[in-house]
């Protein structure tokens, strides 16, 4: 497992190098993925493990498309949003490639990559993307990363916006059951949340406000 740590972490180096706070974006998704793992699924460590490093290069694919689209301050246009929605297809491509010139070997490790590369946008009422799928269609793991992918983009602050509190996250994460997440996923996290708000406030967000 540690030579398939150091890979997916090389993985995901390489296509966040350069980006501000995208290299502890992809950190803390994993590292909140692996949470909602052992805290909410209840699954074995080495399941957890799988998950993290799934977690971990979700945003692969980001790598093919031009960082000036990437940074773009504003809302994006109709045909840029269809672009950079692509990147999900990207990452799964670029994993796949990966996967065979591995030689086959951990291909359980690859599939579950691949997998949450390219569904982590879909949404439970099936208005995501690529695909559309929706509820149970959606894998497991690309559900637990859409779910953690979001409570991140929301606590961080960006130029354009301020972090949001834990509080407002929360809300948002309630008002999304069963229309943009799994409901039992929120559900289930949030009957843990003190210990997963002791997590959050250990990332590197600047100021974090808790209310």
């Amino acid at each position: 497992m540690h030579t398939l740590t150091s890979l997916f972490e090389s993985i995901a180096f390489v296509a966040e190098y350069g980006e501000p706070d995208a290299d502890r974006h992809v950190k803390r998704v994993a590292t909140y993925a692996r949470f909602v793992g052992a805290h909410v699924l209840r699954l074995p460590q080495a399941a957890c493990e799988r998950l993290e490093l799934a977690a971990l290069v979700h945003d692969v694919g980001k790598v093919a498309l031009p960082r000036e689209l990437l940074r773009k301050p504003g809302p994006l246009s109709p045909a840029e949003r269809q672009y950079v929605q692509q990147h999900t297809v990207h990452g799964r491509d670029i994993l796949a490639h990966i996967a065979r010139s591995y030689g086959g070997r951990d291909g359980d490790l690859f599939q579950l990559a691949q997998q949450v590369a390219l569904y982590h946008h879909e949404r439970w009422d099936g208005r995501g993307y690529p695909e559309g799928l929706c509820r149970e269609e959606i894998p497991l793991a690309a559900r637990v990363v859409h779910l953690v992918d979001v409570i991140d983009a929301r606590l961080s602050p960006r130029p354009y916006k301020s972090g949001q509190s834990w509080n407002q996250v929360k809300q948002a994460l309630v008002e999304g059951m069963y229309l943009d997440f799994d409901g039992m996923l929120v559900t289930g996290l949030l009957q843990v949340e003190s210990a997963f708000l002791e997590l959050v406030q250990a990332q590197m967000y600047g100021q974090l406000v808790t209310a």
